[in-house]
């Protein structure tokens, strides 16, 4: 399968080259974002912007579709192969060496908020194909990142090894689509990176839900993970509702409110007598970074907002940060909780990032590491008018290393003791569970 994809699949490098008609636009005000990041977002980039090219280019030399008089947009169901897309990175070339740099850390291992970025671009390029009309007159869609399925980080890649990128549409709604992503050494039999995105499509004009191809799913493979993308958007609804009902805005049952009373007791020894409070338990305060900084227009997509992938870089980044510090060793990211884009991002926005460590445990891991859990939240500031709007919320699990210098994987949770973050408000307690 992986030779398949390999041979369907353009390399990092390809992606990187630029073409004379990249190249002519690079030299034009309005440059292709793409350029800013990594290949394979200058792909996503240039490949929407070619096909847009093509639809003009049909258009003006009266090449319209038969349906070109109807108001309603054309449909055409697509199966997941149609839309399926690659990329290779040749990490192990010898003279490939500026590509190793773009996504090694300072340790030598893959950054993966880099990937972050990559995951979205080629999700989004997925979803873009997915979406397009055969008709050359239809308006192209807006294709917005609505939530992002629990990244998990199965194990750590080597910079040694060759990559691939790979992802396909396995769900359709009425205007939402589920694209499920992985990221594979090319020796290896099982990805080290899996993860579930959904985008949704919104007409250009009014800024509303726009109905996309529906998919043809035929093996029985397909029709699972049909299933599944339908059992899952049902269950981000119910959560949406739990959490609208809720006094506090999240999808808390009656024991997720006693859990939380339980550590707000437990806290109160450090509130009210500090000096006499157990000495392994910290306020989720005294975890905090925060991280303010203006979004510039080489951070856009190609509808002009900030690009998402970008937005999971920085959060991740800052939550590292967190656990860095908390910890005292080098942090191993294991999992990216759900992340849900809850406003959009402009160039020129003051985005603040405020991290924190959550809880630390000992026992949720099914390999029982220890590790530590932050988020970080995401506000747009506007000091003109004194508003703060939340953007986003995002959940990082982190392990730390066994050895000071980095080494040795994940440390378990039996050789490590981690203090015990606690609660000073309602509103903590209510986030931590």
């Amino acid at each position: 399968e992986l030779r398949r994809l390999a041979g369907r699949s353009r390399t990092a490098t390809d992606l990187w080259r630029p073409t004379a008609a990249g190249a002519a636009r690079a030299a034009s005000a309005e440059a292709s974002p793409g350029i800013h990041h990594t290949p394979i977002v200058d792909f996503l980039w240039d490949k929407r912007a070619k096909a847009r090219e093509r639809a003009e280019s049909a258009v003006a030399s009266g090449d319209r579709g038969k349906d070109a008089a109807v108001a309603t947009r054309t449909l055409v169901a697509k199966s997941p192969d149609v839309s399926a897309q690659s990329v290779m990175y040749e990490f192990s070339h010898p003279d490939k060496q500026w590509l190793v740099d773009k996504y090694r850390n300072p340790w030598g291992h893959v950054r993966p908020g880099r990937l972050f970025e990559d995951l979205d671009a080629l999700a989004g390029t997925i979803a873009f194909d997915h979406c397009q009309s055969p008709n050359p007159e239809d308006k192209f869609l807006h294709i917005v990142t609505a939530s992002v399925d629990r990244i998990k980080y199965l194990y750590r890649p080597s910079l040694d090894d060759d990559m691939v990128l790979s992802g396909r549409v396995t769900w359709v709604g009425r205007s939402s689509m589920e694209i499920q992503m992985r990221a594979q050494a090319t020796h290896a039999e099982q990805p080290f990176m899996e993860s579930l995105f959904t985008f949704v499509a919104r007409d250009p004009d009014t800024g509303r839900a726009a109905q996309i191809n529906p998919l043809v799913v035929s093996s029985q493979e397909e029709r699972e993970l049909f299933e599944r993308g339908k059992k899952h958007d049902a269950a981000r609804k119910a959560a949406r509702e739990r959490a609208h009902a809720n006094c506090v805005g999240r999808p808390l049952d009656p024991e997720g409110m006693k859990t939380a009373h339980e550590l707000l007791n437990a806290a109160q020894p450090l509130l009210t007598m500090p000096t006499l409070a157990n000495e392994s338990d910290v306020l989720v305060s005294q975890t905090r970074l925060q991280n303010t900084f203006l979004t510039m227009p080489q951070q856009r997509n190609t509808a002009g907002r900030i690009f998402g992938g970008f937005l999971m870089r920085r959060a991740y980044e800052l939550a590292r940060s967190s656990a860095h510090l908390f910890g005292g060793r080098r942090p191993i990211f294991h999992e990216l909780d759900e992340v849900t884009f809850r406003a959009p991002v402009s160039i020129g926005d003051m985005v603040m990032f405020d991290a924190c460590v959550l809880y630390t445990s000992g026992q949720l891991d099914p390999e029982g590491r220890a590790t530590i859990h932050t988020e970080v939240n995401a506000h747009v500031l506007r000091p003109e008018t004194r508003r703060v709007e939340h953007s986003n919320t995002f959940n990082f699990t982190f392990g730390l290393a066994c050895n000071l210098d980095g080494s040795g994987g994940s440390v378990m949770a039996r050789d490590v003791v981690l203090r015990r973050v606690l609660p000073a408000t309602a509103a903590e307690a209510y986030r931590i569970v």
